[in-house]
């Protein structure tokens, strides 16, 4: 049973069981329902990544939603965000990236990096300029035929 004051869903660094549960999720939502391509789903950046994962504290801990964060080409990115559509319309999401940024502000493995970049599905661009993100319109680009756009925002050290 969980304690009253609980959170139900909560948010932390994905272990390495966590992990092969969140890349499942990715793997439901990302190919099974938007049919991306499998083999595009695990990458290299998965293996150096920071992923974290929203668990339902009242089916045991089960991973429903997950995001992993990630130096590349000299920027912070955030990607693979994804909770399950049956845990959407929670505010999980925006939980999540709140934590996401909360843990970057208070890494010193992220600490020198001031903006945070993410590449949006164009039909989620409203999902995260909620989040405050800002899109860049010239940089649309395409994933198996579907729009994307980089989004980015400006960070706030704990050191501040």
């Amino acid at each position: 049973m969980i304690p009253v004051d609980a959170d139900p869903y909560p948010i932390h660094e994905a272990n390495e069981q966590e992990l092969k549960e969140a890349i499942s999720v990715r793997i439901r939502v990302f190919v099974d329902i938007q049919k991306f391509m499998l083999e595009n789903e695990i990458d290299e950046y998965d293996k150096a990544a920071l992923h974290l994962v929203v668990v339902d504290a009242s089916q045991d801990s089960k991973v429903i939603g997950t995001l992993r964060v990630y130096e590349s080409e000299g920027s912070l990115k955030i990607g693979r965000v994804v909770i399950l559509p049956e845990h959407q319309g929670k505010g999980l999401g925006k939980k999540l990236m709140m934590t996401v940024e909360q843990h970057i502000a208070r890494s010193p493995k992220f600490g020198q990096y001031t903006h945070v970049k993410l590449g949006s599905q164009c039909d989620k661009r409203v999902f995260y300029e909620k989040c405050g993100y800002v899109a860049n319109e010239v940089e649309v680009y395409y994933e198996k035929d579907v729009p994307h756009i980089w989004m980015y925002k400006r960070l706030i050290s704990s050191n501040s």
